[in-house]
């Protein structure tokens, strides 16, 4: 639960800055700043994945869970909700504005997924922590453009991942601990999608792959069977 409370403030002080200087700075240090987190988001997927107890697992929960997730278009319905809300109400005025492209750029991706399923199941922030900085520059951007709008997707961050961890905690008790094992280095492959994402490398849809988290700690129960 820390992780989104961090994640939240960090967004605060984020658009705070950007309300101050955030109109001074160039597009090219915004993106250099995007690339130096995406950087950042790879070595947190490496290491983590280091932690794979089994690649065989890996191998059919991330093929069998990216199926699904494609099949079912997680990101494409996750867009259409999110054209649907920012159609209703970004053009109502710019705070609203502000709120919908802010909460929808924060909390529609893997990292706030993954992110909070491992503060919830092993308290570990460190993901949240670093999603919570990718935040923060992402709305000195936002809040130069949007203003105060960009302050009230902070709230919607702390009810989002903080109701993801809640529900990992939830069910924490019924997982081993080589399923949280497991379904962390899996979570962190996702993570390495999202880094390559940001980086421009590919073009990948990290959302679709999320089933496949799910799957690794399942596959890791049924093995152990």
């Amino acid at each position: 639960m820390y992780g989104a409370i961090i994640n939240a403030i960090l967004v605060v002080i984020g658009t705070t800055i950007g309300m101050v200087v955030g109109k001074f700075l160039k597009e090219d240090l915004q993106n250099q700043l995007i690339i130096a987190m995406g950087l950042c988001v790879l070595f947190i997927g490496i290491d983590g994945m280091l932690e794979m107890k089994s690649p065989l697992n890996m191998l059919l929960s991330m093929s069998i869970g990216t199926l699904i997730g494609n099949v079912i278009d997680l990101d494409g319905m996750i867009v259409k909700a999110g054209d649907k809300i920012q159609q209703k109400f970004s053009s109502k005025s710019p705070i609203a504005s502000g709120f919908v492209n802010a909460s929808l750029l924060f909390c529609v991706g893997g990292m706030a997924i993954v992110g909070s399923i491992q503060d919830g199941l092993t308290s570990d922030y460190s993901i949240l922590l670093m999603k919570g900085i990718i935040d923060a520059v992402s709305a000195i951007v936002l809040a130069a453009k949007y203003g105060i709008g960009v302050y009230f997707s902070a709230g919607f961050i702390l009810i989002y991942e903080g109701s993801l961890s809640l529900l990992a905690l939830v069910i924490a008790p019924i997982l081993t601990n080589e399923c949280i094992i497991q379904l962390s280095a899996v979570g962190s492959i996702v993570l390495l999608a999202v880094g390559l994402n940001m980086l421009n490398i590919i073009k990948a849809k990290p959302m679709n792959m999320v089933p496949a988290i799910i799957l690794s700690a399942i596959l890791t129960i049924v093995f152990a069977i």
